[in-house]
Formats: C-alpha cells, sequence, structure tokens
C-alpha cells in the first residue's frame, strides 16, 4: 500500500507523512520532559558511578536522552506503518474526530477501573513480595509529581512508543510475512507483543532499586501486561488517542487509590 491508502469506514485520506509523524514526536517529547518531576532514584546513582560523577543536570540530560531517542523513533515508525495495517490515529489525521467524547469517556473509565484494579492487586501481593518490595513501596513518591509524570509520560510517551511505534512496526511485519489476508491475526499478535515488551521495560526501572526475585518480576510482568494488553486492544479497535486516555486515567486510578483509608 502506499500513502494514498483509505484507512477507514469515513473513506478518509492518508495525510502527508509529516503530518502524521510531527503530532507523535512533539508531543513525545513534551511527556518525556516530565521525568524531570522525578528525583534520581538515590540506588540508581549508587549502582552508576559513571552517572553519579557527572553535575545534575548532566545526569538528567543523560536519563532523558534515551526515551527522548525512543519517541522520535517510534514517531516516525509509526507514522510510516500504522495505516498500512489499520492503526489510526485522531492526531496523525488518520482517525476521524467524530464521537471522540463519547469514545474518550470510555477509555477514561476503562482506565480508572483498571487502575483501582491494578492497585488493590498489587496490595494483595505485596505481603508475598518480601521486605525489600515493602520498604520501596512505602518509600516511592505518591504526590501530585508523581502522578502528573505518570499521566504524561505514561500516557503519551509511552504509547508512543510502545504502541504507536512497536506495535505498528509488529503488526506491520507480521502482515508482510502472513500476507494480507491474516491482518487481523497479525495485529493481535502485535497487540499481545507490545504488552509484553511494555510490561519488560519497567523492570529495568525496578531492577535499579532493589533486587529482582521471581515472584517480584511475575508481579511486574502481570500486571503490567494486563494494562499493556487493553491499551493495545483500544488502539487496534479505536485509535491510539484512546490508548492514551485509558493510560493516563489507570495513572489516576492509582493514586485514587493511595488516597482511600487504609
Amino acid at each position: 500500500m502506499d500513502d494514498t491508502t483509505h484507512t477507514s469506514a469515513h473513506d478518509m485520506a492518508t495525510p502527508p507523512f509529516l503530518r502524521r509523524a510531527w503530532p507523535m514526536a512533539l508531543l513525545g517529547t513534551i511527556a518525556v520532559l516530565s521525568l524531570l518531576l522525578q528525583p534520581l532514584p538515590a540506588e540508581l546513582l549508587t549502582k552508576t558511578s559513571e552517572l553519579a560523577a557527572l553535575p545534575p543536570l548532566a545526569q538528567r540530560a543523560v536519563v532523558l536522552a534515551s526515551p527522548w531517542i525512543l519517541v522520535l523513533v517510534a514517531a516516525v515508525v509509526g507514522a510510516a506503518l500504522a495505516h498500512r495495517v489499520g492503526l489510526r490515529s485522531v492526531l496523525a489525521g488518520t482517525a476521524p474526530a467524530a464521537r471522540w467524547t463519547g469514545v474518550a469517556a470510555l477509555a477514561a473509565g476503562g482506565g480508572f477501573a483498571l487502575g483501582l484494579a491494578l492497585a488493590a492487586a498489587d496490595a494483595a501481593v505485596a505481603p508475598l513480595l518480601g521486605p525489600a518490595w515493602q520498604a520501596l513501596v512505602a518509600e516511592a513518591p505518591g504526590g501530585a509529581d508523581a502522578t502528573v509524570m505518570g499521566v504524561l509520560y505514561g500516557g503519551v510517551a509511552e504509547e508512543v512508543m510502545l504502541r504507536w511505534g512497536a506495535m505498528s512496526l509488529v503488526a506491520w511485519a507480521l502482515a508482510t510475512l502472513l500476507g494480507p489476508q491474516a491482518r487481523t491475526v497479525s495485529v493481535a499478535l502485535a497487540v499481545a507483543v507490545a504488552a509484553i515488551l511494555f510490561a519488560a521495560g519497567h523492570l529495568p526501572a525496578v531492577a535499579a532499586q532493589l533486587d529482582l526475585t521471581p515472584a517480584i518480576v511475575a508481579r511486574t510482568l502481570v500486571l503490567n501486561g494486563v494494562a499493556g494488553l487493553l491499551y493495545g486492544w483500544l488502539f487496534w479497535r479505536r485509535h491510539l488517542e484512546a490508548a492514551m486516555v485509558a493510560h493516563a486515567f489507570t495513572h489516576l486510578g492509582l493514586a485514587a487509590w493511595r488516597l482511600l483509608p487504609t
């Protein structure tokens, strides 16, 4: 297919490549900057002497560089490939804005409910994960800054990287390999692969703060994997912005759980 392919039931012509790429690159960059709201974990500086030796501003630049590059690459990859396998975005101009409010409301409600459910599950398994994990949870930042960072970085940057970029790439590769008649299977498998990558991507941050155990790895993969499946399904069946809204409201659900009396 070329860039003139029509990608929806609304017979929308596919916009030019740059029109599809720049909104994701810009929003992803803004979202990555939200990481400045969180201080660098002391454990990370202790384990990485080279990073600790740098001035504070340079430390932040090093930490921000990797996700920013990933966002830019994903913005380009998704712009090139998403529409070829029927994956759409309102911001990129490949999905109609009609009925956006209703879709956003459903995504927000689903994401918020998921946040509460994940928080409840996390609390239930916490006693099984050992004292180091429980201490980490007790010391974890839970204020407004952490929530804003979760909404922006999680809801925008991670969705650009994992859904717009990685999921589109996997779906396109599988569709190319299996043929256009297997597009549904290709995209469904891409949802699962992106969810696995999303879940696994949370392990390094945990490993930087404590020693991983099988139970902690399983907890991280299962809880984040469930969330990744929802976001991927919304991207597939609706559009990227539905996945972004659901992801952002998952963090609001997690924040709401922390406000509940214990």
